[in-house]
């Protein structure tokens, strides 16, 4: 799942965070957040930071993935950095003593009964080595067994807090250096009580919070006066993975608290040396500044702030962006993209795949960049073409097709259903959400033939298996029936006005909100829409749901209907959003053919009566509709069912809308009659085959949605060089490839 590009991005900023000569990295510093859903990459790309931070000899770093360790402490983290940056490694740039960070620690493990003077006794006795160092949860044992080797580059010793002390060096001067910096600081920060109150604070049920900031404080202060004093060309990186864990959100709240603290004291604190770069794949509390992706809110200032995408953020972008509040300021939420056609044609040719730009663009298609589908079809191609499972592949076939016939015959209504949809109930019915048997390439290459990617061969790729442990429905661990109702509409808010929600839309929007699985929908209104990769694992599972009252694929787009019917405030045309959604509804059986007959009646009967840039947009969306069909069955047999006339003599079906619009009320004499007729439909049916990668995977009716337009530019009254426009369009595709 790596990607070079997002690590390329990602270096950039994070570079320019840390330089301190030629970079803004001598001032104040943001707290990074990279957001994404589950699957998009996060812990691959901080690994690759790491990696590349590793080799660095003047940037001290720390990898923490809080995930692994979910009960890892803030003074725990704020040690693992204080140890990284007293670490012999950077000696050539004069060492760092951080006194308050030590001292704090030290203190945490003492009697919070005592008095401020027993305290301070017995802390001198612990510095001086007159008494060992607490055996305690807070004093860290093994720092290797504590973090489970996250941090490489850490050597393996004893216990952590004796470990700082020997590299501070026992004696006068370290009883001087703690006195003057650590008890001086501690007492003015915690007047009167000092580190007993610390003590005090982090024993309390409440008080912990307040003890985190103490700490983070004290070693913000502890950076800031070592790189102060001697010249450092970089500043400390801390690389916090799955922050949205219990430790990383606590981490990062007591962070943010000592900066704001720190920002509002007195006298010029400075600017600190810390940058953290944390990953999440779940929104967090930032404040009222930043809009969660996806979701519309009335700006207070009138300016929607909305999370730099990765690509464009830099230092300069979060100092003109950031909140003014002294608390939120510290943010800059980031989210990390999906895999362009450039970085899976790279991945694509890291397998040792077949070359080939038509792969790269239905792996990207099907997928919508999403890193972790990204991979699982590379991984499935890759495993395809070295033959996997060659050697047993005719007896897994048997034995499937066996099964899947014996639990066939089980379900009575499951046959009943096919055949309502035009496929045969006993025609591989062992398919899996992409096509047929798994193992058809390979038992052809049995044969000694080599039949490359045939379009079959791409659809019967294997679906991510809904075990994986990035699954994207492990993120709903409820019933997902209201979500896989939703995943029939463009948007979260027609789903809700159209009755598919049994729970308040706000509910379902937080809900994928919060999993960072919303987007912008699609036209002016930008209403929050399901994340593409998403909605198109739903919109399987919405073909395999019934309810009492028939198929939820059929209910869902009825009642979709129904709303743009009746709703005359659309931005849209609304017959056009009725079509979408109709056409949806199509399959192979005669009453699926006639609804794709209405959805081409009206498109011809616009044709000529509207203007053609219109009507090629209007085109363009109902052709965009979601599929249910077979995919046991070829491209080219499906196209052939299809373009035929259903032939039992019915007119249009009842769920038909009348036409309310003088366009699409009949007109004798139209330019081309039935042959026009036969172009339009052959027109609807190519592109609605070329909108789904599963259908089209490598993208062959592009060229008859060329030829299809320039047949109806013949037809055209007026407006043919913009068909001849579109149709070019489509033949530039097919030049790139």
């Amino acid at each position: 799942m790596a990607n070079s590009e997002l690590a390329v991005a990602c270096g950039r900023l994070i570079n320019e965070c840390l330089d301190r000569e030629d970079g803004p990295g001598g001032g104040e510093l943001p707290v990074i957040m990279l957001f994404g859903p589950r699957g998009s990459g996060k812990t691959t790309l901080l690994k690759e930071v790491a990696e590349n931070a590793a080799t660095s000899f003047s940037l001290p770093f720390v990898h923490i993935d809080c995930a692994e360790h979910p009960d890892i402490k803030v003074w725990e983290i704020a040690a693992q950095i204080a140890r990284r940056v007293m670490g012999h490694r950077w000696r050539q740039f004069a060492p760092v003593k951080l006194p308050r960070v030590v001292l704090g620690n030290l203190a945490l493990s003492l009697d919070p009964g005592l008095r401020q003077e027993e305290a301070e006794q017995e802390l001198y006795e612990l510095i001086r080595g007159r008494r060992g160092i607490p055996d305690s949860a807070r004093t860290l044992q093994e720092i290797f067994n504590l973090l489970g080797g996250s941090v490489p580059v850490l050597p393996v010793a004893g216990p952590l807090i004796a470990t700082m002390i020997d590299r501070i060096a026992r004696g006068r001067r370290l009883v001087d250096l703690l006195d003057r910096k650590g008890m001086a600081w501690y007492r003015d920060r915690l007047d009167p009580g000092g580190l007993t109150d610390l003590a005090r604070s982090s024993a309390a049920e409440d008080g912990s919070p307040a003890a985190a900031q103490i700490i983070c404080e004290a070693l913000l202060e502890d950076l800031r006066e070592g790189w102060s004093r001697k010249w450092r060309p970089r500043n400390c990186l801390v690389l916090l993975d799955n922050s949205d864990s219990p430790s990383g959100r606590e981490f990062l709240r007591a962070l943010v608290a000592a900066k704001t603290h720190r920002a509002a004291a007195p006298g010029p604190a400075g600017g600190d040396p810390l940058l953290v770069v944390a990953t999440s794949r779940s929104w967090q509390d930032l404040g009222h500044h930043w809009d969660r992706p996806g979701t519309l809110k009335p700006p207070e200032d009138g300016v929607a702030r909305h999370p730099r995408r990765l690509r464009q953020a830099g230092h300069g972008d979060w100092l003109a962006n950031r909140a003014n509040g002294r608390r939120d300021r510290w943010w800059y939420p980031v989210l990390l993209p999906g895999l362009s056609r450039t970085e899976v044609a790279r991945m694509r040719g890291a397998t040792r795949g077949r070359p080939g730009r038509a792969h790269t663009g239905f792996v990207h298609a099907l997928t919508g960049g999403h890193p972790l589908a990204v991979t699982h079809l590379l991984e499935a191609m890759a495993a395809r073409e070295r033959g996997e499972g060659r050697d047993s592949a005719r007896a897994e076939r048997e034995a499937h097709g066996s099964r899947a016939v014996r639990d066939h015959r089980q379900d009575p209504h499951e046959n009943a259903d096919a055949r309502d949809h035009g496929q045969d109930p006993h025609e591989n019915t062992g398919a899996q959400e992409h096509g047929p048997d798994r193992h058809e390439n390979a038992d052809a290459r049995d044969h000694g033939q080599d039949l490359g990617w045939t379009e079959q061969g791409l659809r019967g790729l294997p679906a991510l298996d809904r075990t994986h442990a990035q699954h994207p429905f492990r993120d709903f661990p409820h019933d997902l029936e209201d979500l896989v109702a939703c995943s029939a509409a463009t948007n979260l808010a027609d789903a809700d006005d159209a009755g598919l929600l049994s729970r308040p839309w706000r509910s379902a929007v937080d809900e994928l909100g919060d999993q960072m699985w919303l987007v912008p929908g699609p036209g002016q209104e930008r209403a929050p829409a399901i994340h593409p990769w998403l909605r198109r694992l739903l919109l399987r599972e919405l073909e395999r749901r019934h309810r009492r009252d028939g198929p939820l694929w059929d209910i869902a787009h009825q009642r979709l209907e129904a709303l743009y019917t009746s709703r005359e405030d659309l931005p849209r045309d609304r017959l056009s959003m009725v079509m979408h959604h109709r056409l949806a509804r199509v399959d192979l059986t005669a009453a699926g053919r006639r609804h794709l007959r209405e959805v081409v009646a009206l498109l011809d009967g616009r044709f000529n009566r509207i203007d053609m840039a219109a009507w090629i947009r209007q085109y363009n969306w109902i052709t965009s509709a979601p599929n249910r069909l077979p995919v046991t069955m070829s491209p080219d047999d499906l196209y052939g069912r299809l373009i035929q006339e259903p032939q039992d003599g019915r007119g249009d079906h009842a769920g038909q809308e009348p036409p309310d619009d003088p366009r699409d009320r009949p007109f004798p004499d139209r330019t081309g009659g039935a042959e026009r007729l036969a172009v339009v439909r052959s027109v609807v049916v190519d592109r609605w085959f070329l909108s789904d990668p599963g259908v089209d995977p490598l993208r062959n009716r592009r060229r008859s949605v060329a030829d299809g337009l320039r047949l109806l530019a013949r037809y055209a009254t007026s407006g043919r060089t913009i068909l001849v426009n579109e149709a070019h369009r489509y033949d530039r595709e097919d030049d790139d490839e």
